[in-house]
């Protein structure tokens, strides 16, 4: 059925319609500007729905294959791709990474697992030394550059969020494995094939509109001491300004959009976010991407509570997926996916067969629990009969 209320386009199985009034609530009371939400039951689409201006002067409208940066959605992306190896035997998420990529143990790096490295355990969350966008396009040099940085901490007995660094731990890892990169594969076997306006690193032929992303000045952060490793991990040693509109700034650069990061800088749309994390976990007649038993392993915690270097919990991962904790616990117990900075989440619930997205190109606040995604995805937990914990 076509939803003509408001901006919003799109379609919506009846079953669904609370979740619907609750994305048009988004724009009437959230001050939301664009955004699209969209959720598959057991393979099937059950919602699609966009609305709004794909930029800040309000004059170019999001269209139904608007696509936007979705920041850290991509290591879900990314961690699927490395899944699917797992699933057919290629990988083993208990070697050492080093047993695929030699170069990896330098400085005492030679013991940490896949599984760990996945989980933000490696201990390399930063490069030193100068980086710039040109030296991003060369995939292999920052992975060569990351194999040779000594950790801060062993590698294993603590966690740091590798912003950036844990894309070219996937990247790498695949390459070494398939012979290509995360993004060449994914355009290769997943993109393509399924026909997913997903990308990571735009090829200069991609025909989807991008959306803008706007960071209103009152959920802006603070600009991190550049000396401290949490700045110097998400700019890349200052290449970015280390605060939200700074990388908001560089995921909307077409030169950024172009460079494979398979940690930070995807674009996607929500149906085609929705629709991967659906073949992820399969349905009837349909195989999964990744094996249950896979699936279910790779979902253990791996990594919780204090990261190094902080003095406040974290997220919860599993190998490379984000897993339910207080400000992303979404449908609960069984959920896996992840989250992007400024909003953006995607992720799926195996046990009802829900794959879920929502993306956005007004960034809201911070370090809590969204109010717009969860309007959403609240109304969906009522209409599947579940109550979503508090972690």
């Amino acid at each position: 059925m076509l939803t003509n209320r408001s901006q919003i386009q799109g379609t919506v199985d009846p079953q669904f319609a609370a979740c619907r009034d609750a994305f048009e609530a988004n724009f009437q009371e959230g001050g939301e500007r664009g955004a699209a939400c969209a959720i598959y039951r057991d393979g099937q689409p059950v919602l699609d729905l966009w609305g709004g201006s794909a930029d800040a002067s309000d004059q170019t409208p999001w269209y139904r294959n608007t696509a936007v940066p979705v920041f850290s959605v991509t290591k879900g992306i990314s961690a699927l791709c490395v899944l699917s190896q797992v699933s057919n035997g290629r990988i083993d998420l208990d070697l050492p990474l080093a047993h695929y990529w030699p170069e990896f143990a330098a400085h005492g790096k030679g013991d940490i697992s896949v599984r760990k490295a996945l989980a933000h355990q490696a201990g390399v969350p930063l490069i030193s030394g100068p980086i710039t966008i040109a030296g991003l396009a060369d995939i292999a040099a920052m992975a060569a550059r990351l194999a040779a940085e000594a950790p801060l901490f062993e590698p294993g007995t603590a966690h740091a969020y590798h912003a950036i660094t844990v894309g070219w731990i996937t990247s790498e890892l695949m390459r070494r494995v398939t012979g290509q990169t995360i993004g060449e594969w994914f355009r290769a076997n997943l993109a393509g094939p399924l026909e997913l306006n997903i990308q990571i690193g735009r090829s200069g032929d991609a025909q989807s509109p991008i959306a803008a992303v706007e960071v209103p000045a009152e959920y802006d952060t603070p600009e991190l001491d550049p000396s401290s490793i949490a700045a110097r991990a998400i700019s890349l040693n200052g290449l970015f300004p280390a605060r939200m509109s700074g990388l908001a700034d560089a995921m909307n650069d077409p030169a950024v959009q172009r460079v494979e990061l398979a940690g930070a800088n995807g674009v996607a749309d929500a149906r085609s976010l929705a629709r991967l994390y659906s073949k992820a976990i399969g349905s009837v007649g349909q195989a999964p991407l990744v094996s249950e038993d896979c699936l279910r392993d790779a979902c253990r915690t791996v990594s919780s509570g204090t990261p190094f270097g902080q003095d406040f919990a974290g997220p919860t991962w599993g190998a490379g997926l984000m897993l339910p904790w207080a400000i992303q616990p979404m449908l609960g117990e069984g959920s896996f996916g992840h989250d992007g900075a400024g909003g953006s989440l995607a992720f799926a619930h195996p046990s009802s067969g829900v794959s879920f997205a929502y993306v956005r190109n007004r960034t809201g606040q911070p370090g809590v629990r969204d109010p717009q995604v969860y309007r959403v995805v609240d109304a969906l937990a009522r209409i599947l009969g579940l109550s979503i914990p508090t972690y």
